[in-house]
């Protein structure tokens, strides 16, 4: 029995942090199951460990469910909020080291980085070859546009790209940047495609088979927010006409070692790590360690940041 159950690995300073709050903390990571201290606990903790309305029924005592994170789609948000549960993320947390990692892959891609490097290793090898694109006057679309999108999109006007953000209600003088409502229309004109959307049932299989087709030859596609917005297979499909792919998010994680998506020459994938900066960590587990002490303490309502309901 414990106040807090962490599911998985947490920066240290956040246990500091609870501990020092007067919380009794158990740590699922350090057994087999790390479920396994769930129904015993008035708080949780969660990365991506997944959870049903079985398991809030099971724990009597539940009142915060604190997701270590933005993305929510491993909490059944609904039947938490139908059994007056609290539920918080940590919005902003992450959003300069996703960016930042969304750059890389954008850099690395257009920049042939990997195929640079193995020619550089080779004598210089097909160097005039190797067929670098500029980033400066190519165009963006950016769907998704939380605090991760809106440093996306700050970071490439400074590299001087043109920037689109698709979104069904900002209005461009409230995102700084041209928006557009209809995906469909913005896409042809897309040589980078930035995804950082939660998912959601609008969100599923967003990009699919249509929506690449629309997409200018040579585009790249990039995605660090959630792995079910796109239809990995029409991804693979279309992967021939495209200029990379770069992928930190997959519909399963991890997926499996034969993964189609693993025998695309053009494309570059990362663990769905880009959150994984020891300061972005932290800041993850800071937010989310005082988001339980705050709830149980009854000091969060919906109208605070990190709350959702």
């Amino acid at each position: 029995m414990s106040d807090v159950h962490v599911t998985e690995t947490i920066h240290p300073d956040a246990l500091a942090l609870m501990t020092a709050a007067g919380l009794s903390v158990s740590c699922g990571w350090q057994g087999d199951d790390p479920g396994a201290g769930l129904a015993g606990a008035r708080a949780w903790i969660v990365r991506t460990h997944p959870l049903t309305p079985a398991l809030m029924d099971a724990a009597p005592g539940l009142r915060v469910i604190s997701k270590h994170g933005v993305g929510v789609d491993n909490i059944p948000v609904t039947a938490a909020l139908e059994r007056g549960l609290i539920v918080t993320n940590t919005p902003g947390a992450n959003a300069h080291a996703v960016a930042e990692h969304t750059m890389m892959l954008m850099l690395a891609l257009a920049r042939r980085a990997m195929a640079m490097d193995a020619s550089a290793r080779a004598g210089f090898a097909g160097q005039m070859t190797l067929g670098p694109v500029d980033l400066e006057g190519r165009g963006i679309v950016i769907a998704g546009y939380g605090a991760i999108g809106r440093r996306v999109a700050q970071l490439c006007a400074a590299f001087g790209m043109q920037v689109t953000v698709w979104h069904r209600r900002l209005s461009t003088q409230e995102a700084g940047f041209p928006v557009v409502r209809d995906l469909a229309q913005a896409l042809p004109a897309a040589q980078v495609l930035s995804l950082h959307l939660p998912l959601v049932e609008g969100t599923r299989g967003l990009i699919g088979a249509r929506e690449l087709a629309l997409l200018p030859e040579g585009a790249i596609v990039l995605n660090t927010g959630r792995g079910g917005v796109v239809d990995e297979a029409a991804l693979v499909a279309a992967a021939p006409r495209l200029g990379g792919i770069g992928l930190d998010v997959f519909a399963s994680e991890p997926p499996a070692p034969d993964d189609p998506l693993f025998g695309l020459e053009n494309a570059l994938f990362s663990p769905h790590a880009a959150a994984h900066s020891p300061g972005s960590f932290r800041r993850m587990g800071m937010m989310a360690a005082q988001n339980v002490i705050d709830g149980l303490a009854g000091r969060l309502t919906g109208d605070q940041a990190g709350v959702l309901g």
